[in-house]
């Protein structure tokens, strides 16, 4: 038995340095598995982007493509690894810093990765493909959850939310906010098996997202919709028939199944966001206040990354009795923790996906049919509004101390960069055709 798998994980090997974006495709497949643990404290989705990144910078190796950073991307991934660095040289406990920062840092060059992996559009499609088939799963895998749950104080407190894969419900929560912005985009814009695929990964990560009541995630996925109907006109119409049809059906179950406690604690969570009654166990104005304290600390870079929970336990930190793990909040969370030079990196890959969803929009709004709207435009612009997902639930959150939150987050900016650059290589391949033909007219 063991020569056989010793023989099939060569042949695998073999496989990924002869195709690496099989690595980028086993990645999307496995990700049900992501959270699984291994020994030295890793976990599956860490060690898959590394890979990811290894095979990367595989075929950078054999091609001749220039190994300096010349992209926006990669010179923001470069200027987060050198202030990651840097903050965990000066702060207190550089060994504990580092385990975080190193992961941080993988994460970010894995968005790197996945952007010269996937540049062309059939390798763009398997990786979708891969990607939204492992998210189904994940999705699916906390709706057999949350049926159960029970709420106090006009549903600000919830017990028995699903959690998924997760440990947490904010980061199941979270994780199908993404996926349902991404999907539900996807299948508004592309044809094919691609669009069925997204089609069935919106409805999966829906059902999750609700069961996880997590109204951060709640605030992220109506900032994503709002945000995509806006920008993204072809997603009006499908976001407006199921927007009606969530509400019929809450609207039905109250009125016909009057005692089944699920809609109306939807609602209550719901209606909870902008009102009601305050959750006497929120400790996040506090936590967040602590932030603001520990980003005084180093302005420039941080006190280092996984420095909060210890930091706010120290004499000075007032809210040391609470066992805070974060500020609650993304741009807190990160300022206090990597300075400003990790805000500025975070700056930089913000610009990298704006130009990248800009020139995809020029494109995929001139057609309004998702048969003429080119797949690298559609993926530019659905990983986009799973970013805007996610910068929602980030006024109020900071979910990303999970690797596979953290790592989804970093492959959807990959994808924006994929996106992008299939839809830079078309023009570039009908010049050289165009040349070539006339070259041949002429002789």
């Amino acid at each position: 038995m063991l020569p056989m798998v010793a023989l099939a994980g060569i042949l695998a090997i073999a496989l990924m340095l002869w195709r690496p974006v099989t690595g980028l495709v086993l990645f999307g497949l496995v990700a049900p598995l992501g959270m699984t643990q291994l020994p030295f404290s890793l976990d599956v989705v860490t060690v898959m982007s590394a890979l990811v990144v290894a095979l990367a910078a595989w075929e950078v190796l054999l091609s001749r493509h220039s190994l300096l950073p010349a992209s926006t991307a990669s010179i923001a991934a470069s200027l987060w690894s050198l202030g990651i660095v840097a903050s965990v040289a000066f702060s207190a406990e550089p060994g504990r810093a580092a385990v975080l920062g190193t992961w941080q840092i993988l994460a970010a060059w894995t968005a790197i990765a996945v952007g010269f992996l996937a540049r062309t559009p059939s390798r763009l499609s398997a990786t979708l493909a891969a990607v939204l088939a492992g998210a189904i799963v994940v999705a699916l895998t906390g709706l057999r959850q949350g049926l159960s749950t029970q709420g106090a104080f006009n549903g600000t407190v919830v017990e028995g939310r699903a959690t998924g894969i997760f440990s947490q419900p904010n980061e199941y929560g979270l994780y199908c906010a993404m996926v349902w912005s991404f999907s539900l985009a996807l299948a508004c814009l592309s044809r094919g098996y691609i669009r069925w695929l997204a089609i069935i990964c919106a409805v999966a990560s829906l059902g999750g997202l609700a069961a996880s009541f997590s109204r951060a995630s709640w605030t992220g996925a109506l900032l994503a919709a709002v945000v995509m109907a806006f920008l993204i006109p072809q997603t009006r119409r499908p976001q407006a028939i199921g927007l009606a049809t969530i509400i019929g059906l809450l609207g039905i179950a109250l009125v016909a199944v009057p005692y089944w406690n699920l809609p109306s604690l939807l609602v209550s969570r719901l209606t909870s966001i902008v009102g009601g009654q305050s959750n006497p166990y929120d400790n996040r104005p506090a936590l967040m206040a602590e932030g603001v304290r520990e980003w005084g600390q180093n302005v420039w870079l941080g006190i280092g990354p996984n420095m909060y929970p210890i930091e706010s336990r120290t004499l000075q930190s007032p809210t040391r009795t609470l066992e805070g793990q974060h500020a609650h909040n993304l741009v807190l969370t990160i300022g206090a923790e990597q300075g400003l030079v990790g805000l500025l990196a975070v700056g930089l890959f913000a610009a990298a996906v704006i130009s990248a969803f800009r020139g995809a929009r020029r494109v995929a709004v001139l057609d309004a049919a998702p048969q003429r709207c080119p797949l690298g435009a559609a993926v530019s612009l659905s990983a986009t509004a799973a970013l805007v997902a996610l910068l929602g639930a980030g006024i109020v959150d900071y979910p990303l101390r999970n690797a596979m939150t953290r790592a989804t987050m970093w492959l959807l900016v990959g994808l924006t960069l994929a996106g992008q650059r299939c839809l830079t290589a078309q023009p570039r391949a009908a010049a050289r055709h165009s040349s070539t033909d006339a070259q041949a007219s002429t002789a």
